[in-house]
């Protein structure tokens, strides 16, 4: 019988796109999932001016040499650079390196303010803030259109993660109801048993008393 409710209940993650959209990031992001990264391969001054909010600086020409200890090979990882061709070159690195989950970030750095994405940096921080920063109402809003805007693959992955957690709730139930009943059954069969062995054994205990008894009245 199969034992594995937590790794039932815990979904798997979605494989990533070769390309992303940044409303799909984003909203990974804002739903605060832990398990990706994403990579900035511009230079470190550049960088330095504005990036994308928890961002790692891995520079185009030290890509390999830090990533490859630095980084788990089956995490999702995002790369963006100072263009699309090369963000491309990146992801081809990172891929050629054994990296499984590698997807190229379209538009970067410039796609993602577009869309209100939160940055840090020298520049950035002297950027006013957007409309939606400081209200909550507009976030939700905004968090709603990125979901749409993300397409099926966000909206697609959401609702798979929520049927794997169903369906490893009703698996890890139905083992856990399994493992109850042969439980009880095995419980049942030791009581029944030690039952006929105790019985068993005062019948035999009682044989020789009963023999010397009749041995003496005669």
């Amino acid at each position: 019988m199969a034992n594995n409710l937590i790794g039932g209940i815990i979904p798997p993650q979605p494989p990533i796109e070769a390309q992303s959209d940044v409303h799909v990031v984003k909203t990974r992001l804002e739903w605060g999932e832990p398990a990706f990264t994403i990579l900035d391969v511009r230079d470190r001054n550049t960088f330095n001016e504005g990036h994308i909010m928890g961002a790692m600086p891995m520079p185009i020409d030290e890509l390999v040499q830090r990533a490859v200890p630095s980084l788990d090979k089956s995490r999702d990882i995002y790369v963006y650079g100072g263009n699309e061709e090369e963000s491309a070159q990146a992801a081809q690195q990172l891929r050629s390196n054994g990296f499984e989950h590698v997807s190229q970030l379209k538009g970067g750095l410039a796609a993602w303010k577009a869309i209100g994405g939160p940055t840090e940096g020298i520049v950035e921080s002297k950027t006013p803030p957007g409309a939606d920063d400081y209200n909550v109402v507009a976030r939700l809003q905004n968090h709603q259109e990125n979901l749409q805007k993300g397409g099926t693959s966000a909206t697609e992955a959401i609702k798979k993660g929520a049927s794997n957690l169903k369906e490893g709730i009703q698996e890890g139930a139905t083992n856990l109801k399994e493992s109850i009943q042969e439980g009880a059954s095995n419980l049942k069969e030791g009581i029944q048993e030690g039952a006929t062995n105790l019985k068993e054994g005062v019948s035999e205990s009682k044989t020789p008393g009963e023999t010397n008894d009749s041995n003496v009245g005669s």
